[in-house]
């Protein structure tokens, strides 16, 4: 049966549809619990009480002078998370950016992690400040990328990752700076704590230079990746690892994560659409690359699971609520009826009879470019950041 075009035209629009999802539904929330988390021994933990504008002013004043207390820095960080507002009059004070550089580059640990803290935060603003801030504190974020101190790395890295996702400008800033090369080596041999932090910077960084980045670059950040552990309770490496799938050159590299993506699609219970999704991408784009059709047979002619077992898998994808997974699975078996081994096209012709949902998913995507779509309404997904 034939896959319509349009679902193949659109393939590139999931990506972005459902990084942006992400975003919005963790980024603030695991920033917060990150920093609070590395923040305990300072007492910094995020508070739901309102600051002014005129609070902020007057503490960025103070800054300006010398550094806060530990105590009163806690407070204008929760300040700067709490709206783009206070953001944008933290910047309005004069080289009040260069007094965060002097307490990140000081040799108080408790003030760099103070100052990196409130960086993080105001990465969370708009573009013109994550232009402002990348200009300013970039390089003092890139020197920190060898640090030993991981509470301070980590903060250090997720204020990359906000920049970066806030603006590309932030991103051709950091990438003259040589920033790559850290992300993988921290990728390389980073503890596994702060390897989600690394991954969501690793993320935003290859989703916004994509067009940017060497072959040769995104290789060795595949290599480093593939090296890892792979933990499906971690949404942004899974998702680091559909978009670089999507990189021809790095196809090879994923082979190895074939199999246990395989094998969480036919176990997960948790319905985590986030994580399926880059999967199937995952599968797609890796699947269709090795020629042989021998990495097919994880999928196909698994051992572990009964032939019913794979029409019920790829039949639950095509029915799924979310239109970004029915539009995967599509690209998935429009590829598979593609591939270059004709065992795998008779193995995968052999099953289409079996789908019953086959011609539901093609008519819902489809219909998708007809009419307005309100499918993502059921999402329930908070928008809690400003990307």
């Amino acid at each position: 049966m034939e896959i319509e075009e349009s679902t193949k035209e659109n393939a590139v629009e999931v990506i972005r549809e459902s990084v942006r999802e992400l975003v919005h539904t963790e980024r603030k929330e695991n920033r917060t619990r990150t920093s609070n988390k590395n923040r305990v021994a300072l007492g910094n933990i995020a508070t739901k009480t309102p600051f002014t504008t005129e609070f902020v002013v007057g503490k960025a004043k103070a800054l300006k002078k010398k550094a806060l207390s530990i105590e009163e820095y806690e407070k204008l960080q929760n300040a700067l998370i709490q709206s783009e507002h206070n953001v944008n009059s933290f910047l309005k004070v004069d080289n009040i950016l260069f007094s965060l550089v002097r307490d990140l580059s000081s040799t108080n640990s408790a003030l760099q992690l103070c100052a990196a803290s409130c960086c993080c935060n105001i990465a969370l603003g708009n573009a013109k400040a994550c232009i402002s801030l990348t200009k300013s504190i970039g390089p003092y974020l890139v020197l920190e990328l060898d640090t030993l101190n991981y509470p301070l790395l980590e903060i250090c890295i997720w204020t990359m990752g906000n920049l970066i996702s806030g603006n590309n400008k932030a991103f051709e800033i950091l990438h003259a700076q040589g920033c790559l090369k850290y992300i993988v080596s921290l990728i390389h041999n980073c503890d596994d704590t702060i390897l989600p932090s690394v991954a969501y910077t690793a993320m935003h960084y290859v989703h916004t230079g994509f067009k940017c980045i060497e072959e040769n670059e995104m290789t060795e950040l595949a290599n480093a990746a593939a090296r890892r552990n792979l933990s499906f309770e971690n949404p942004y490496f899974i998702w680091l690892l559909a978009l670089l799938s999507s990189q021809k050159c790095c196809n090879t590299c994923l082979y190895n994560v074939v199999p246990l993506i395989v094998d969480y699609l036919y176990q997960n219970t948790t319905n985590n659409f986030i994580c399926i999704t880059a999967c199937v991408r995952i599968l797609a784009n890796v699947l269709v690359q090795e020629r042989s059709g021998q990495l097919v047979k994880y999928l196909l002619e698994n051992q572990k699971y009964a032939l019913s077992d794979l029409e019920t898998l790829i039949n639950k994808l095509l029915s799924c609520q979310y239109i970004h997974i029915r539009k995967e699975t599509l690209w998935l078996i429009g590829n598979l009826c593609n591939h270059e081994s004709p065992d795998v096209k008779i193995a995968v012709q052999g099953i289409i009879p079996r789908l019953s949902f086959l011609k539901q998913a093609i008519l819902s995507t489809t219909q998708q470019y007809q009419y307005p779509s309100h499918d993502e309404s059921n999402l329930n997904i908070p928008n809690k950041s400003s990307f």
